[in-house]
């Protein structure tokens, strides 16, 4: 599983970053994306140069007229700070001075507490290094700051815990020792950093060395890993792991990676045939490279430039849920590709130029996203919240549907993977999936807005052998494929798919003052009446969106009816749709 090894930088007067920009938190798979031109390559390029890593020491300084200096309006000093998470400081700071943390009732304990929460910025602290060792804080607060946290008595007692040292001046002595300790206690120690570059090739000299990430050296290293010494046998695993990769991204079973006797190339061996890797086109000859420079580095910080290129949206996808599933390291990607907004799991940043200076800012909302695909040059009309779009009746509906979608798949999130419109079920009989020669498709053209659809309607059957309406017949027919499909409820309405003893006792709670008794419980009756009390008629107005929501408090129950079956071929269609899993062993969809 990937890693988080670098919490945030602090970067300031450096090629494109004029004035300090605190960039982070990061996570274990970060994306830099922008236009052409933007700097989206900065942050990469500062943490390949300058992170104080087990392959190289960090530098203080930038050499005069280096084409990396700041080159935009106005001028400084050029500033390399490096995130810890407070959490991490704590842990840190508990393995140097053990008898500090004993206790956490005592005094200095939370003296220490408070007083990181004083040091960090934003979660992080942040600190320069000369070299491997610390040198200063990044935004570190005034001393007046800290004066009033604690008494003088509580200074001295945690000036001795951490320095020996006793009686000294709180403002100009114990304080300003106190903080240096707390920054030089924290361990700090970072892997290497690799740089896969956006032009990459396969070297094919035998005498070639695999110390980089540009493809020179990668087939003798391969040669390595198919047939290790004796010795070096877990090494396999490695080579393994690139061959069911291969499987996934070709969908072939049977796919795997041979490195011929001459090393010249690499072949593929499947459905029977050897071929050059090389004939499988662009696309996977470079999402391959890719993942085998990945799979061979171990706990390392990697920057990917570009990974898009040669590679289809889904082939972009396949390659980051890869690298998340089965590789041990951090990833930096610089990108301008929107596949990648939606990754779960990782961290998205916003990278873009005002003319004067770039400027790299976290992409935590949905609007944030959208302003990213405008940067990109998409238009409103080109993109959608999410891969699908499942089209309900109403807001109880859509509750209904993420809890079932959840327990089935829990990793699934509405407004990522799938999106949930209404249409009303007044509309029904206007709907019409086919957007073209159709009257009925100028008020709702669905396919035209996604062709990843799927409807789910209320039968409205009041038996098994009622004809099922007109325009659900339709629709039906005009969407049921490979990309879409129509569920049609097998009782009357999604409400006969929850237990009716469950719902009956959930209405009676929200309607405590009419209750009387439930009604009729079959599947082709109203789910939703109940007896009122004195009335001879049944209460017909229950609230529905509270119900679902209580219903919806406690674990799914997919045994009754075919729910199980049909949300089953709806999560298949969602993956389809975001191309997760092989989707040769998805469930079938289904006619209505």
């Amino acid at each position: 599983m990937v890693k988080t090894f670098l919490d945030g930088v602090a970067i300031g007067f450096y090629r494109g970053i004029g004035e300090v920009q605190k960039i982070g938190p990061f996570s274990e798979v970060n994306f830099f994306i922008g236009p052409n031109n933007a700097g989206k390559s900065i942050v990469l390029s500062f943490i390949h140069e300058h992170l104080p890593s087990e392959n190289k020491s960090q530098q203080g300084s930038l050499p005069l007229n280096s084409p990396l200096s700041f080159r935009g309006e106005g001028e400084g000093v050029f500033l390399a700070g490096f995130g810890i998470r407070k959490f991490n400081v704590l842990d840190s700071l508990k393995q140097k001075n053990a008898a500090t943390f004993e206790n956490p009732q005592s005094s200095v304990y939370q003296l220490v507490h408070d007083t990181v929460d004083r040091l960090v910025c934003d979660g992080i602290l942040w600190q320069q290094f000369r070299g491997n060792k610390y040198v200063s804080q990044v935004f570190q607060p005034k001393i007046s700051e800290f004066i009033n946290i604690s008494n003088a008595h509580g200074w001295n007692k945690l000036n001795h815990s951490f320095t020996g040292r006793s009686g000294e001046d709180i403002r100009t002595k114990a304080l300003p020792r106190i903080l240096r300790k707390i920054n030089e206690g924290v361990l700090v120690g970072y892997p290497p950093v690799e740089l896969v570059p956006a032009k990459r090739k396969l070297g094919d000299k035998e005498d070639e060395e695999f110390k980089d990430s540009s493809g020179i050296g990668l087939i003798p290293k391969l040669a390595s890993l198919q047939d290790p010494d004796w010795q070096k046998e877990q090494e396999r695993y490695v080579f393994d792991a690139i061959n069911t990769f291969l499987q996934a991204v070709t969908g072939k079973p049977d796919a795997e990676i041979r490195v011929p006797h001459e090393r010249n190339h690499l072949l593929v061996r499947m459905d029977g045939k050897l071929l050059p890797l090389d004939s499988l086109g662009t696309g996977i000859h470079e999402v391959i490279l890719i993942a085998a420079f990945c799979t061979i580095r171990t706990e390392q910080i990697i920057c990917i430039e570009e990974p898009e290129i040669h590679l289809h949206p889904t082939l972009q996808r396949k390659l980051i849920r890869y690298l998340q599933e089965n590789t041990d390291n951090q990833y930096f990607i610089a990108t301008h590709s929107a596949a990648f907004i939606d990754t779960p799991g990782a961290s998205v940043f916003r990278v873009w130029n005002d003319g004067v200076q770039s400027y790299v800012e976290p992409a935590l909302l949905k609007d944030d996203k959208w302003q990213i695909c405008e940067d990109l040059g998409y238009r409103a009309s080109d993109i959608l919240q999410a891969n699908m779009v499942i089209w309900v009746e109403g807001p109880s509906d859509r509750i209904y549907l993420n809890h079932w979608i959840a327990a089935v798949d829990p990793d699934l999130i509405e407004g990522t993977h799938y999106a949930i419109m209404f249409y009303g079920g007044g509309l029904v009989s206007h709907l019409s999936a086919e957007s073209e020669g159709d009257p009925l498709g100028e008020l709702i053209g669905l396919r035209s807005l996604n062709k990843n659809m799927a409807i789910v309607m209320d039968s409205d059957r009041d038996s098994a052998g009622a004809v099922l309406k007109s325009a659900a017949q339709r629709l039906i027919d005009e969407v049921t494929d490979e990309r879409g499909f129509v569920w049609i409820t097998k009782g009357r309405e999604i409400e006969n798919y929850v237990d009716y003893d469950d719902l009956q006792g959930v209405l009676k709670e929200l309607h405590p003052k009419v209750y009387d008794g439930s009604w009729d419980g079959g599947e082709f009756e109203h789910a939703f009446y109940f007896k009122r009390k004195g009335k001879a008629e049944p209460y017909k107005d229950a609230n529905k969106i509270g119900a679902a929501r209580k219903i919806c408090e406690q674990p799914a129950n997919l045994g009754v009816l075919d729910l199980r079956e049909r949300v089953t071929e709806l999560v298949a269609l969602i993956h389809r749709a975001n191309g997760i899993g092989d989707a040769e062993n998805e469930p079938q969809i289904l006619q209505a």
